[in-house]
Order: structure tokens, then C-alpha cells, then sequence
């Protein structure tokens, strides 16, 4: 049972890990140390064992070994034929059990499968409330229209080093969008998850553009263009 125990613990150490390289990547290092810290102790707790039992076979093959030469050198000395005899075979390892290798294959697929899925959805902030909510805007109270995200980007403002044109790449996939911008002259450009989750966009060809700001004909410098994307196979108006 304890074999099968260290295999669970391995798979979970994969886990932790991965958790805390997302988290990394969200700029989170408390979280991300936490993280590493169950890694560490999952890691202990799969592979521990194992190595201690090995340095203990290598310990008592290497004390053997000498204890062999020392008697062959005595029995040598003494004009003992002992002393030619072949040494005995060293002993052989441990075999590991096939079922234990079957659940650890099935455990690093496991762990595999996971990191794609998590990729492809867009590596979420696993700190994050699996609910998150659009903050509601402050009352208006000075009688003033309210300024609309449409107004906004109208009244963008460029910036001092604005070096090109804002194409209008609505309804592009991220990475043919992020190409366009560049394209015209701006190379950095900033991309957001439009449903508010905070997912972050590591396979840009599996993200499409919903909105832009600015709008289309706007001048742009280095990091004014901001991209709302979402995922290709989710709703979307394109």
C-alpha cells in the first residue's frame, strides 16, 4: 500500500508545482512560495524513502566490497587459495512492483492532462474565487453623464511617444491581432480576459478579439492598445 501511497504523493507534488508556477505567472509570490513549499513536502513524502533505501543498498555494497578485499588481502598474505576465489555476485536491486509503475504512468498522464487543460483555458489564478464579479461603478452624484467604456476610448488620449495607427482588429484572433498592431507600428500591445475571470493568454491563437481600445484610427504608442479577448469556442459576437 505505501508504494501506491508514494505515487499519490508524487502526483500531488506535480500538482503543487504547477500551482505554483501559475501563480508565479499572476505575479502572486506569497501564494507562489506556499505552493512550493507543499511541493517540497509531497516531493519528500513520494521520493524520500526511495533514496534513502538506495544510499543504504550502495552503503552496504561499498562496506561489503571492502570487507571482501580486506579478508581476500589477509587470505593473500597468509598464501590462503581463498584469497583467488571470484568475489560473490553483488546483490540486485529491488524489482518494482508493475502495478505501482501502472498507477505511476496513470498519475504523470493525470498531472499532463491537467497542465493542457489548464493552458488551454488560460491558466487561471487558482487564488482567484472560481466566482468573480464586475466591481460596480461609484454613484454619480455631480449630475454629469456617465462616461461609457465606448466614450472612453473615444477620448483616449495617445500617448507622448504615439508611433502609429490603431488598426481595427475586432473579431482577430490575439496573436493575428497582436501581428496587425505590430505591423503598424507599435510593438507592444496589451491583451485582458473580457469575461472578467483574469485568465491569462498563453496560446494567443485560441483567444479572439471581442473589443478594443481605442477604437480604429486612433494614434497609438507602446502599450495603449488594449485587446478584450475571449476564448474561440465561447460566446462571443464575431
Amino acid at each position: 500500500m505505501k508504494p501506491y501511497l508514494r505515487v499519490l504523493a508524487g502526483m500531488f507534488a506535480g500538482i503543487t508545482l504547477w500551482l505554483a508556477f501559475v501563480e508565479l505567472i499572476h505575479g502572486k509570490f506569497s501564494a507562489s512560495f506556499t505552493q512550493l513549499v507543499f511541493t517540497a513536502i509531497l516531493a519528500y513524502l513520494a521520493v524520500g524513502k526511495p533514496i534513502r533505501d538506495y544510499r543504504a543498498r550502495k552503503q552496504a555494497e561499498y562496506a561489503g566490497l571492502a570487507a571482501r578485499a580486506e579478508a581476500g588481502h589477509l587470505a593473500y598474505l597468509a598464501g590462503d587459495p581463498a584469497a583467488f576465489a571470484p568475489p560473490p555476485p553483488a546483490p540486485q536491486s529491488p524489482k518494482v512492483r508493475r502495478g505501482v509503475v501502472i498507477a505511476a504512468l496513470v498519475a504523470a498522464a493525470f498531472v499532463i492532462f491537467g497542465i493542457i487543460s489548464d493552458i488551454s483555458d488560460g491558466l487561471e489564478s487558482p487564488s482567484d474565487d472560481d466566482a468573480m464579479t464586475t466591481p460596480t461603478a461609484p454613484p454619480n452624484t455631480s449630475g454629469a453623464a456617465p462616461v461609457t467604456a465606448a466614450a472612453a476610448a473615444t477620448a483616449h488620449t495617445p500617448s507622448p511617444s504615439a508611433t502609429a495607427i490603431m488598426p481595427d482588429v475586432v473579431c482577430m484572433n490575439l496573436q493575428e491581432a497582436q501581428d496587425t498592431i505590430q505591423t503598424a507600428g507599435v510593438f507592444y500591445s496589451k491583451s485582458v480576459d473580457a469575461t472578467g475571470a483574469g485568465r491569462a493568454q498563453v496560446l494567443d491563437r485560441n483567444w479572439v478579439v471581442v473589443e478594443q481600445a481605442p477604437k480604429a484610427g486612433v494614434v497609438i504608442g507602446e502599450g495603449d492598445a488594449v485587446l478584450s479577448v475571449v476564448k474561440e469556442d465561447e460566446p462571443h459576437s464575431c
